[in-house]
């Protein structure tokens, strides 16, 4: 999602800053909306489980996604004993994915702040988002990089719901708004509330 002078931009149809989606690699892996390189593709919870999966690691059928990415952050990192190797190089490789299409939109937009969201986000940035920071700003043009921070968001693991639900509210007041506006133009200072200019009272 992209936020620009407080509202959420979603270009000439509504679908845009689908930043996931936007080119990591050519010809590269195949995403789940069909396209090739994705970000998502690489950088995404079901890539992540998958590509450690490619390298070796083994999980039940039947784990879902976020107690695969749980287990994943447990071997590259376990409170006992030596850490997986393979674990932490898939880890180091998503970090600078991610970093790296960070840089994309620093390069692009210039923004005050870019926030990671979201439950996997919530479980990752603890582990990297060091990493993330220091490789958007060695892929992006050092004065944009210079002024954005990167951080987790606050909204916890529904920020995806919260920011939805909030959607049909903003366009409510949007359209209050609009109609308040053109209201005021269409209404000849002397009816308006008050009797007209300040001068025209006194008299």
């Amino acid at each position: 999602m992209l936020v620009t002078v407080g509202a959420v931009f979603g270009g000439a149809r509504g679908s845009a800053a689908e930043w996931g989606h936007t080119t990591l690699r050519v010809r590269g892996r195949q995403c789940r909306c069909g396209a090739l390189g994705c970000l998502e593709a690489y950088a995404g919870a079901e890539a992540l489980v998958q590509r450690w999966q490619e390298a070796g690691a083994t999980l039940p059928a039947d784990t879902d996604e976020e107690t695969a990415v749980t287990a994943l952050l447990a071997a590259a990192h376990p409170e006992e004993g030596p850490a997986d190797p393979v674990a932490l190089s898939v880890l180091d490789e998503t970090a600078e994915y991610l970093g790296a299409g960070i840089s994309d939109l620093i390069n692009l937009y210039s923004p005050e702040r870019v926030l990671l969201c979201g439950w996997a986000g919530l479980q990752l940035a603890p582990y990297i988002l060091d990493d993330v920071r220091r490789h958007a700003k060695a892929y992006a043009l050092r004065h944009p990089a210079e002024r954005v921070t990167i951080e987790l968001g606050r909204l916890g693991p529904d920020a995806v719901t919260v920011g939805a639900a909030t959607l049909p509210l903003a366009d409510f007041f949007a359209a209050a708004a609009a109609f308040t506006s053109r209201r005021r133009k269409e209404t000849p200072p002397s009816n308006r509330r008050g009797g007209g200019p300040r001068w025209r009272r006194a008299s």
